[in-house]
């Protein structure tokens, strides 16, 4: 079972990248995600990051400024590595919140939100397809 203070990360069908929160991370949880998703920047290779926010509530204040200066430290990276961005959304306090970060930092690439998984998984695969990206197979 997942842990409700963390982000999981699955890259088991890169290079489409997803991205679940159990809910609202505490600080030190979005740092630990802040952190794991640089690494994958890190690595030098082009992916597509689908984003699962269904679980979500209301996003502190401090952590939608810290989103929006981490945005800032890494744009660069995101531009030349991230194919676009679908995110799953259910809650309009959520796609308020999400709204207000990318008012002050938008992000340099595709991004759209989805209510649900199967939408978001088409998009993406369809903008891996555009980019000449192929998904492992691993089922």
């Amino acid at each position: 079972m997942p842990a409700l203070d963390r982000a999981s990360f699955d890259d088991s069908r890169w290079p489409l990248l997803h991205l679940w929160f159990p809910g609202t991370l505490p600080s030190h949880g979005q740092e630990e995600c802040l952190d794991t998703f640089a690494g994958y920047l890190g690595r030098g290779e082009r992916f597509f990051l689908l984003v699962d926010l269904s679980r979500i509530g209301l996003v502190p204040i401090e952590q939608r400024w810290r989103q929006v200066e981490w945005l800032e430290q890494h744009e660069l990276a995101l531009r030349e590595r991230l194919v676009g961005t679908a995110i799953i959304l259910v809650s309009p306090i959520v796609r308020l919140s999400l709204s207000a970060i990318l008012f002050f930092k938008p992000l340099p690439v595709p991004l759209a939100t989805f209510p649900h998984l199967a939408a978001a998984e088409a998009w993406a695969a369809e903008r891996l397809e555009e980019a000449g990206l192929t998904q492992a197979d691993r089922g």
